[in-house]
């Protein structure tokens, strides 16, 4: 896992000793890990960003069995709305979300109309099924337009990491 800076207020920069970013708690007794995800928390990409980052700069791995419960917020740079959808990887990025998610409640409300700035929601869900997904805002074009990351499940990981593929914005 890369320890690198996170560069703005909102998001807490990581030090050498830290094993994972502020926004990521693991509880690795109960196989669960929670994550605080910021949609548009700075202007990184016009706003189309989780926690800074966007078109993929930003992974996360996943035990497959593990337990998610991700608290998404839309922090609201440029007072857009934003919603949060774990979907399969395809050929092509959505134009929008699409239902199922690829987890039972992995997804946050107002999947296409977005939650307004400032509103907040849970994602609870099991990653039971080992793959390669998009972390996707389900708002028309947001994805298209780069709010988009990914969500790896792994048989092989043994504790959640993160990695980010990106100089710090």
């Amino acid at each position: 896992m890369a320890a690198v800076a996170l560069g703005t207020a909102a998001l807490p920069a990581l030090t050498a000793a830290q094993t994972a970013p502020g926004w990521m708690h693991v509880d690795a007794a109960k196989k669960t890990v929670n994550f605080d995800m910021l949609m548009a928390p700075n202007g990184t990409n016009g706003g189309l960003n989780f926690n800074g980052y966007h078109h993929g700069e930003l992974t996360i791995t996943i035990p497959v069995g593990w337990h998610v419960d991700m608290t998404v917020t839309n922090k609201g740079f440029g007072a857009i709305p934003h919603s949060m959808e774990i979907i399969k990887v395809s050929e092509g990025i959505p134009a929008q979300g699409t239902e199922p998610p690829a987890f039972d409640g992995a997804e946050t409300v107002e999947l296409n109309n977005g939650m307004t700035v400032g509103q907040s929601d849970h994602a609870t869900f099991t990653v039971d099924a080992p793959g390669k997904y998009w972390i996707f805002c389900g708002v028309p074009n947001h994805g298209v337009g780069g709010m988009w990351n990914y969500l790896i499940v792994s048989p092989t990981a043994t504790s959640p990491s993160v990695d980010i593929k990106a100089a710090p914005h």
